[in-house]
C-alpha cells in the first residue's frame, strides 16, 4: 500500500504541480484514477494544506533512465547519432518521431529503443510529411507495434479519442489549455473556433461547468470525435457545431461570447473578422499564431488591432508569451486581447 493524494479529477493537474513544487510527488508509482477522483503517490505529507491523503494499492513504474541516445550509444554510429531527432511526442500509447532521410534504414532499430523504454506505447509512427491540406493533418506510418494510429490521449482527467491520421492534434498545448481553464468564470460564454476532436472546449467545460462552450469544427472526422469525446468526458455543458467558421460564424453568436480562444496558429488571422464579432464589449481574444523567432508577438499584435480597428472595436493586448519553437527561426505564440 502506498500513501497517496485524493484529488478530484478536475483539479487533478493543478494539485499534481503543487506536489511536484513541494517535492512530495512520488513519481515512482502510476496514478490511479477512477470515475471522481485520481490518486497520486507521494513522499509524505509534508506541508500539503487541504488535501486528503490515503492509501492506495499502485502499480510501480518501470525505471528506464536512459535516455534514446544513450539507448543507442553503440548501434548507432557518432555521424548517426548526431543526426538523431532525440525528442519525439507521445500521443496516448503512440509515440510520434522524425526521422531524417539518412536514418531511414534505422528506424526499426530506434522505434525498438524507443518501446524499450516506454513500455505503455503500443506504437511508434514516423511522420511522413508536413502539415498540410484544408484540415491542417500531418501523416504518420507506423513503424514498430500495433498497426493503428487511433488512440485515446489522457489529460488534467480528460480523455480525448482521436486519429492521427485523420485529425489535426498538439499535446504540447497542455499548459495552454490549463491556463485558459483557469481564468474562464462561472456563467461565462466561451467560443472554440477549430475545436478538433475537442481538448479546449472539453477542458474548459470539465474545469467550469457553470460555463457555456460552443466549438466549431469543419473536419468531418474531428467533428465526428468530437462529439464523440463530449459524451466520453460526460459535458452537457457543450455545443460542438460542424461547420465552417466562415460561414457560421458572426451569425446569431455576434456579441455573445465572454471569450473566444482561437488554437488554430497558421492563417488564423483570416478569421479573425467572424471571431472578434462575436465577443461582447471587453471580452478576451486567446490568439494563436506563428512569429519570427527574433520578433515574435509583432506580426500577431499587428493582426489582433488591425481586424479590430476595421470591425469599429479597439483590441488592448493584456498577455502574450512563446508557446514553443516551431522550426528554425520560428515559434508559436499566444496573444491575450481585451476587445472593447
Amino acid at each position: 500500500m502506498v500513501l497517496c493524494a485524493k484529488v478530484k479529477r478536475k483539479k487533478a493537474e493543478s494539485v499534481r504541480q503543487q506536489l511536484i513544487r513541494q517535492g512530495l510527488f512520488d513519481g515512482s508509482y502510476i496514478p490511479l484514477r477512477d470515475e471522481s477522483y485520481v490518486y497520486f503517490a507521494v513522499k509524505g505529507r509534508g506541508k500539503a494544506k487541504g488535501l486528503l491523503f490515503v492509501e492506495k494499492r499502485l502499480q510501480k513504474r518501470e525505471q528506464h533512465g536512459r535516455s534514446l541516445e544513450e539507448e543507442l550509444a553503440g548501434k548507432l554510429n557518432k555521424k548517426e547519432l548526431g543526426e538523431l531527432v532525440k525528442s519525439f511526442d507521445i500521443v496516448g500509447d503512440i509515440a510520434v518521431v522524425e526521422i531524417p532521410p539518412s536514418l531511414a534504414k534505422k528506424q526499426k532499430l530506434i522505434a525498438s529503443a524507443i518501446m524499450k523504454n516506454h513500455h505503455n506505447i503500443k506504437t511508434v509512427a514516423k511522420k511522413t510529411g508536413a502539415t498540410s491540406g484544408e484540415f491542417r493533418i500531418r501523416p504518420v506510418r507506423v513503424i514498430a507495434g500495433e498497426k493503428k494510429t487511433s488512440t485515446v490521449y489522457r489529460e488534467s482527467g480528460c480523455e480525448f479519442e482521436l486519429d492521427l491520421n485523420k485529425t489535426y492534434f498538439s499535446s504540447r498545448l497542455s499548459s495552454e489549455r490549463t491556463r485558459i481553464c483557469s481564468m474562464v468564470k462561472a456563467g461565462e460564454n466561451v467560443l472554440v473556433p477549430f475545436a478538433g476532436v475537442g481538448p479546449f472546449a472539453i477542458r474548459i467545460a470539465k474545469a467550469q461547468p457553470k460555463a457555456t462552450v460552443i466549438g466549431i469544427e469543419l473536419n468531418p472526422a474531428a467533428a465526428r470525435y468530437f462529439e464523440k469525446n463530449i459524451a466520453r468526458n460526460r459535458c452537457p455543458n457543450i455545443l460542438a457545431l460542424k461547420g465552417d467558421v466562415k460561414k457560421l460564424l458572426p451569425g446569431k453568436y455576434a456579441g455573445w461570447a465572454d471569450r473566444v480562444a482561437m488554437p488554430l496558429p497558421k492563417d488564423s488571422a483570416h478569421f479573425l473578422s467572424n471571431a472578434i464579432p462575436c465577443l461582447k464589449r471587453g471580452g478576451t481574444l486567446h490568439y494563436y499564431s506563428f512569429g519570427d523567432a527574433k520578433s515574435p508577438f509583432a506580426k500577431a499584435e499587428s493582426e489582433i488591432r488591425a481586424a479590430a480597428t476595421r470591425l469599429g472595436r479597439k483590441a488592448s493586448v493584456i498577455y502574450k508569451r512563446i508557446v514553443r519553437p516551431y522550426s528554425a527561426g520560428t515559434v508559436q505564440v499566444v496573444i491575450d486581447a481585451k476587445i472593447s
